[in-house]
């Protein structure tokens, strides 16, 4: 096998796995440009076969190859439009210049249309060159429009195509000078096309990282924006949102109880020291609250909530609660005020509703307040009196 032949086996090689590698993400990404990629490419090697191919094709006469090359040749010039429209960066490129660059392809099947009409209507000879120009003028215009604007998938395109362009044009200008045609005209483009293949990929790529690293920086502010609804920005615990949506999701399974935790007093801590001291107790509760195998959140005001898992989750509650009082010491041991705190626990009962649980748990929470506060009274199992009985519910001391 001649040295030719291989060049040219290896470059159809190259371009259809090219083709291949672009069909094969465009199911994973759905970006369109890599269709009108893949069917540039395609007309790209239609286009050698036609014309550079180290043997006519077989069954086809020059002509015929001729043809078929130069409608080959021009579709490949008319899809480079809306792939250059849909290629470059959203942020770059006026609508009205992609809506330029989508004209690109009517206008050229229009052209390949008119290629097979010129050996019979004479007065058509050179519309097809014309109108390739013209296409030709609309993607260098978006192109530089769009490097100008910053675009770094227009730049790795400019690169990709410049190599056919300077071997398009070198040969041009020899064969004007010299009036003889280069003998290897076809490996110089056959190698301007590879470096179009090799350089087009690295803009693909390039790209593709680009958009990842936009995701990922979305998907981050969304979680930073989700986090932030679902937080209280005093203490860092969760707020009401988020102790729903935590419950709900079972991140950490479904607790066995909760427990109703209310600081004793603290309006007087806050009268006396003033709002800024009252806001430190708080932060130091929320401190003080956290601890294993319990979730704790702030609804509001000096009142949290702790789910608690486990077996042993009435005494997490207890042991949660007289965190309050030590954590107050440690972190503000300006005040002079022994703070306690007060909780109702209900143990949870299947498919039970938070609102319900909460709503049990307060109750207790009531009665541990009732009680002379600094203590921690739990709902029985079944917690209230048979339904219509009427009683005050079966509440139990814990601790």
């Amino acid at each position: 096998m001649d040295w030719p032949s291989i060049t040219f086996g290896a470059f159809l090689a190259t371009a259809a796995i090219f083709v291949l590698i672009t069909l094969a993400l465009f199911p994973v990404v759905r970006r369109p440009f890599l269709l009108w990629l893949s069917a540039r490419t395609a007309m790209i090697g239609l286009m050698a076969v036609m014309f550079m191919a180290p043997s006519a094709p077989i069954g086809l006469s020059e002509a015929d190859a001729k043809l078929i090359g130069g409608v080959a040749n021009t579709l490949s010039i008319a899809v480079a439009g809306p792939f250059l429209a849909s290629y470059v960066e959203r942020k770059y490129l006026l609508e009205g210049t992609r809506r330029l660059l989508r004209s690109v392809f009517p206008i050229g099947l229009v052209l390949a249309g008119i290629i097979p009409l010129v050996p019979h209507v004479p007065i058509l000879t050179n519309v097809p060159e014309t109108g390739l120009l013209a296409l030709i003028a609309i993607i260098v215009f978006g192109l530089g429009k769009a490097i100008a604007l910053g675009s770094r998938a227009a730049t790795f395109q400019a690169v990709a195509w410049s190599g056919g362009v300077i071997v398009g044009l070198y040969l041009l200008v020899h064969e004007l000078v010299t009036g003889v045609e280069l003998n290897f005209w076809t490996s110089a483009v056959l190698a301007a096309l590879v470096l179009e293949f090799i350089v087009t990929s690295m803009g693909v790529v390039d790209g593709f990282m680009d958009f990842r690293r936009q995701r990922d920086a979305a998907l981050a502010e969304v979680e930073a924006a989700t986090l932030a609804i679902a937080t209280d920005p005093l203490t860092g615990l969760a707020n009401r949102r988020g102790l729903l949506r935590h419950y709900e999701e079972g991140e950490c399974g479904r607790p066995h109880g909760l427990a109703l935790i209310d600081c004793d007093n603290f309006k007087r801590i806050n009268d006396r020291y003033g709002h800024d001291v009252g806001d430190e107790v708080l932060v130091a509760i929320g401190k003080g609250l956290k601890g294993e195998n319990v979730f704790a959140a702030r609804l509001g005001g000096e009142e949290f909530v702790v789910l608690l898992y486990g077996a042993d989750w009435q005494s997490l509650a207890e042991k949660a609660r007289r965190r309050v009082t030590t954590a107050v010491i440690e972190h503000v041991s300006h005040l002079a005020t022994t703070v306690t705190a007060s909780a109702g626990i209900a143990q949870l009962r299947d498919g039970e509703t938070l609102a319900s649980a909460l709503k049990r748990a307060d109750r207790a929470l009531y009665a541990a307040k009732d009680a002379g506060r600094d203590r921690s009274l739990a709902m029985t199992p079944f917690d209230a009196a048979p339904s219509g009985a009427g009683g005050p519910p079966h509440l139990r001391a814990v601790g």
